[in-house]
């Protein structure tokens, strides 16, 4: 087996376009979880951000490492810098087996 760096991405985006970041990258990340939020932030740090709206939507899916320049080409195209969309992966450095590592990679078909 090929020796694969697994990345935990995580995308921060407006109130509601959580389903719209996940198609952005479908296909080149896997297990997206969409967790709806509310910064704390306070406002002038939220305004010097361009965040504005403290409700968020919190994105997070794993990925290989291969895919990240290609997500983040995805998520420009799909999202203006106005829109306040803000990505950001973290290395894995490991998980509980193989078979743990193909479902976060979606890639359980190849296991049956």
């Amino acid at each position: 087996m090929r020796n694969i760096l697994l990345e935990l991405l995580v995308v921060i985006a407006p109130n509601d376009s959580g389903e719209k970041v996940v198609n952005a990258f479908e296909g080149l990340a896997s297990f997206p979880s969409i967790i709806r939020g509310r910064g704390t932030a306070p406002s002038e740090i939220l305004s010097a951000l361009g965040l504005g709206e403290p409700h968020k939507d919190m994105i997070f899916a794993f990925c290989e490492k291969q895919n990240v320049e290609n997500i983040y080409e995805k998520l420009q195209a799909t999202f203006q810098k106005s829109d306040g969309v803000i990505a950001m992966t973290i290395p894995v450095a490991a998980v509980g087996g193989n078979l743990t590592l193909q479902i976060l990679l979606g890639k359980t078909k190849d296991l049956i």
